[in-house]
């Protein structure tokens, strides 16, 4: 429930503190357009990248939130009301991590913000819709309409890389459920079934996060998945 609280929480800040707590991760938000963007690190060392559209009307939109663990978050909310029945969440996992954290950039040529993920995959987004407009080495798809019908209306296919669905929840995190499975997408479109509890850990204060590194993801996925290709 943690990381869907984050990225309810996250947008709706508009004001940066004064002060950074990170040299690199800086508290900030910026706006350009319609987006709303803001970079926040918290105190057990991660950092998220958000974007939010500040010109949604009522409580029905959809926003995007990375973190520095390859999480690529796509959060749903569809009105007013209780976080299990009027959110929801669709996760992917992005790797290698060859960045130590998101980053974004306005390009005023293309009028659009982009943001550059842990594995160097850069989601442009467009200035007067807030939704991804292209990602680099891949083939996205968004819904126009949000709803919960939909799993959270992005769709990524022929992702250079390795990627990791989680799929679709209401009211919280799909990985929190260790029990429940998400699917592996190399850059072939080869596909692997993976129990959640075998590479996430919930925490003591009811995070989720990573239990592996990208070598020992390596590892496990040689001998569970063979036909998967990463190479970190």
């Amino acid at each position: 429930m943690k990381l869907l609280k984050t990225a309810f929480i996250l947008s709706f800040v508009g004001i940066s503190s004064a002060f950074a707590q990170d040299p690199v991760c800086q508290n900030k938000v910026e706006r350009g357009g319609s987006i709303q963007v803001q970079m926040r690190p918290t105190g057990n060392g991660e950092c998220f990248v958000s974007v939010h559209s500040f010109k949604t009307s009522g409580l029905v939109y959809r926003d995007y939130l990375f973190s520095k663990d390859g999480n690529f978050m796509v959060f749903n909310s569809y009105g007013d009301g209780s976080i299990s029945e009027t959110t929801g969440a669709r996760e992917f996992f992005l790797f290698p991590h060859r960045n130590v954290i998101p980053q974004f950039n306005w390009n005023s040529e293309t009028r659009r913000l982009e943001v550059t993920a842990v594995d160097g995959h850069v989601y442009h987004f467009d200035y007067e819709t807030a939704e991804i407009a292209e990602i680099s080495d891949a083939k996205v798809t968004v819904a126009s309409s949000v709803n919960p019908n939909n799993r959270g209306g992005v769709e990524i296919k022929n992702y250079k890389g390795l990627i990791l669905d989680a799929g679709f929840t209401m009211g919280r995190a799909p990985t929190e459920n260790m029990k429940a499975t998400s699917v592996f997408t190399d850059e072939n479109g080869k596909t692997c079934k993976v129990y959640n509890g075998d590479i996430f850990e919930l925490t003591s204060t009811g995070d989720v996060r990573l239990s592996v590194t990208d070598q020992e993801l390596a590892t496990f996925l040689k001998k569970r998945c063979p036909q998967i290709k990463f190479a970190p």
